[in-house]
This record gives C-alpha cells, sequence and structure tokens, in this order.
C-alpha cells in the first residue's frame, strides 16, 4: 500500500460524515461535533432527511456534495453501509472510515456484510479502516475522527511521540482516558482498527516506521493478519515498539473472536517472533502505557547487559531492587574506586558506601539536596553505569529534597536513562511525579514496575 493512501486516513483535507446526527445523547453527534471541530468548511454532514445541524448545512447524499472528498466516514446501520460504499466509489472517494459494528464479530450475517464491503472495495479501489472501531486521532494536527466524546479530549490532548494502535473501539477510549487524567504524556496518532478487514497493523506499521511525528509505536492486538511482513518491518526499524497480545490463552482466543472475529495464533511462536525482531512484550495494559511513556521522554539503547546503579533511601528496598533486576536480566552496576571513593566524601565515616547505595545515613550528615545531587553526579560519571534507578521518598511537607532541574541536566548530559520509584505522602509524589517526568525522568510506583522500565529502556526486552 502506497503512503499516499495513508495520507488520506491522517492528513485529509475534506471529509464527509455519513450518520451525522443532531442528537447529543448519541455518538453520531459527537462525531459530527469533532469533524466539524476539526475541517471546519472543509467537513460535510450527510443525513437524509436533515436540512442542517447547528448551522451546519446537511446533505442528503454524499453524491450532492460538491467538489473532491479525501476520506469519508460511515457511521450507520451495518446493513446500510454496502449502499453507502457504493455512494463513495461514484464520488470517487478512495479513503473510508466505517466505525459501525455488526459485521463478522456478530456471526454469518455481519460476516455476509463484510465479504459484500470488500468486494466494492476491491472492484473500486477503496481502502478501508474498521469496522467496529473508534476511528482514528491525529493529535500531532488535532484532527480527531472518532465518536469519542468532545469531553474526553478537549483541552486535554497533548501532541508529542507516541503513536497507539489498538485493536478494540471502546478500549482505545479507555486508554485515551488513562492516558488523559492519569499521567499524562504526548500522543502523535492514536488508531482504533476494529475488525480490520482491509487497513491493518502491518500497514500501519510501515507508516509509523517512516511517520516523522512518530518515535514510539505501541499496540494491543487480538490478531497479526500479515505476519511475516509485519515482523520484516519491526526488525527494519530502530524506533521501539511495545505489543500487548490478546488472546494468549483458549479463553482469551474465544473472547477475540467474538470480540473482532481475530483468528487464533499460536502465542508461543508469536513470543519468540517477538524476541527475534526487538519487539517489547508487554503482558498487561497498564505495562503498555508505562513502558511506552516512558519510551518516550528518557534515553533508549539497546544492550546486551545492562549495569544499574541504585540510589535508595532504604535499605531494603534496595534488596528487592537487586532481586528484581536479576530476575530481569541485569545487573546490580559494580562501581569502580574513584566512583566509592566519591561517594564516601557524603558517607558518615563508619559507613562505606556500596551498590545499591543507601544514602539514609548520608542524608542525615550532608542533607537531602546535597546527599543525592554528589552521589548522582557520581554514579553518572562512571562508565560502568548504564542507567540509574533512583528511589524517592515524598514526605507530608512540602520541603527542599530534590534538585529535579540538576537532575534533568546530569541525564541530559551524561545520556544515561533515570527511572525514579516516588513513594509516600500522595500529594507530594504527585508534584514530584510532574517535576520529574517534565524533565524527562520516567516515575512509576512501584520497584517491579520501575526495574521492568529499565530492560525496556536498556534492552528491548
Amino acid at each position: 500500500m502506497g503512503q499516499e493512501y495513508m495520507r488520506l486516513f491522517f492528513e485529509p483535507e475534506t471529509v464527509a460524515l455519513i450518520g451525522a446526527s443532531g442528537n447529543k445523547l448519541k455518538p453520531g453527534y459527537n462525531l459530527f461535533y469533532n469533524l466539524n471541530y476539526s475541517f471546519g468548511e472543509n467537513f460535510y454532514a450527510i443525513h437524509p432527511s436533515q436540512a442542517e445541524i447547528e448551522g451546519k448545512k446537511c446533505y442528503k447524499s454524499i453524491l450532492e456534495v460538491p467538489g473532491k472528498i479525501d476520506l469519508a466516514i460511515i457511521f450507520i446501520s451495518a446493513q446500510l453501509v454496502p449502499s453507502a460504499l457504493r455512494q463513495c466509489a461514484e464520488k470517487g472517494i478512495k479513503a473510508v472510515i466505517i466505525e459501525s459494528a455488526g459485521f463478522s464479530e456478530v456471526g454469518e450475517e455481519g460476516e455476509r456484510l463484510t465479504q459484500e464491503c470488500l468486494k466494492i472495495a476491491s472492484e473500486t479501489g477503496i481502502r478501508l479502516w474498521g469496522p467496529n472501531c473508534m476511528g482514528l486521532l491525529n493529535v500531532s494536527k488535532m484532527k480527531i475522527m472518532s465518536f469519542m466524546n468532545p469531553g474526553m479530549w478537549k483541552e486535554r490532548l497533548i501532541s508529542g511521540k507516541v503513536s497507539l494502535v489498538v485493536q478494540s473501539g471502546m478500549l482505545s477510549a479507555g486508554f485515551l482516558m488513562h492516558i488523559l487524567t492519569r499521567t499524562p504524556f504526548g500522543l502523535s496518532k492514536v488508531c482504533s482498527i476494529g475488525n480490520k478487514i482491509d487497513i491493518d497493523e502491518t500497514e500501519l506499521l510501515d507508516y509509523f516506521i517512516t511517520d516523522p511525528e512518530t518515535e514510539v509505536i505501541a499496540m494491543y492486538l487480538e490478531s497479526i493478519k500479515q505476519g511475516r511482513r509485519f515482523f520484516e518491518l519491526a526488525k527494519s526499524t530502530e524506533k521501539p515498539i511495545v505489543i500487548l497480545k490478546g488472546g494468549r490463552t483458549e479463553f482469551g482466543i474465544q473472547s477475540a473472536k467474538s470480540h473482532t472475529s481475530a483468528l487464533a495464533q499460536d502465542d508461543k511462536v508469536l513470543d519468540s517472533a517477538f524476541r527475534q525482531a526487538g519487539v517489547i512484550r508487554v503482558l498487561g495494559m497498564n505495562e503498555l502505557l508505562d513502558v511506552a511513556r516512558c519510551l518516550s521522554v528518557s534515553p533508549h539503547k539497546v544492550l546486551s547487559k545492562a549495569r544499574i546503579a541504585v540510589l535508595t533511601f532504604s535499605g531494603g528496598a534496595g534488596v528487592v531492587t537487586s532481586d528484581d533486576l536479576y530476575e530481569q536480566g541485569m545487573e546490580i552496576a559494580k562501581l569502580k574506586p574513584e566512583t566509592l571513593d566519591r561517594l564516601q566524601k557524603v558517607f558518615p565515616e563508619w559507613m562505606a558506601p556500596s551498590n545499591p547505595v543507601d544514602l539514609y545515613p548520608a542524608m542525615e550528615k550532608q542533607g537531602p539536596l546535597k546527599a543525592f545531587g554528589d552521589a548522582l553526579s557520581a554514579v553518572l560519571d562512571d562508565e560502568g553505569v548504564d542507567a540509574v534507578f533512583l528511589h524517592i521518598f515524598a514526605p507530608p511537607i512540602e520541603i527542599p529534597i530534590y534538585n529535579f532541574d540538576a537532575m534533568g541536566e546530569m541525564m541530559k548530559r551524561h545520556n544515561k536513562p533515570i527511572v525514579s520509584w516516588v513513594m509516600g505522602h500522595g500529594t507530594t509524589a504527585l508534584k514530584f511525579t510532574q517535576e520529574l517526568e517534565k524533565r524527562g525522568i520516567a516515575v512509576v510506583d512501584e520497584i517491579s514496575k520501575g526495574v521492568r522500565i529499565l530492560s525496556a529502556l536498556l534492552m528491548r526486552k
């Protein structure tokens, strides 16, 4: 598929909606509002009986719309979709998003409608996105081609580096709500592909690999249609790819089949292919978003063995971290003598520093600002350290404990990832998280999550 087709989906100049609604309680209104907001006078609403919606002229048929249309979005009953597709073909439209449900996922009649739509598309050269999906968002251009409620995205979306592909429709909305209301991070594109009867994850991967606005690719998939091509593409790019694959078990396979008519695939074979292609496989939805977010804000590289320095306020937390690092195939860095000498200067004379670096005694002697700052500088300067796992305690009162600006500057200067586990008072922890992430330092709320992030940042695992 040529990139010109994908541009019709992601960067159309003119868009028509077949299925516009003036009823604010219906998803068809959300689509109308979003498209009108995104495209203004270059958006055309189609409704067989309404003359206008909120002052916007409605056309009875897409054939009445003047001029060329780059993209049509269909949101009507599944039985009416083939007829609408034929009108799109007659109008010369080459890209169509079908957001309606009621196709292969519902049984024989839905499968018949699917095949009819595919036949029309094949005969007329139309490319189809969906059906049974929520469409797409081009966040960098603020083009919202989805029936997502405007209250979910307006004044919340942040343009960034992550492109997200979700086979499920409502799950894409759930992901977005989580991203926008919990730990916001920047998005480039968000794609809900549903039954993917034509446009699929492999074509999207091909597009995102060359998309200058995408640096991290995250996907939730229930099946992979063009497996060999998909893994060839994944292996060819330096952009990190993070995948949550649904349908790992017999129960999951049956659920996926009824959800998006996904075909069963051998999970062990897929797992091996993921590893060979350098794809980061995750097993949970929060993990998918956490890994993608951290890859988008932190330096990352591909190492055969990752050596980690741990700076902690608790010896016990250091022990737990050491175990988790070992289980993820990483190791506690062996600090050089000169690094240990620098650390000794902030430690009391009776305690010899080691890695993990328990900074509590140093904090009592020097104060937290100097103890953390000097220790972080020392371990980052060590050539035997690939990354730092920083444990940060958030007290219930606001006192100057950490120099966040200095942390960010040191990370950039050394080009080594810093991952921070923040625990303690909820309000202070949230403020610390915001300060750290503004400076490109990934933040987690559990030690095991931080270790998981380090393995993704350093080993693509």
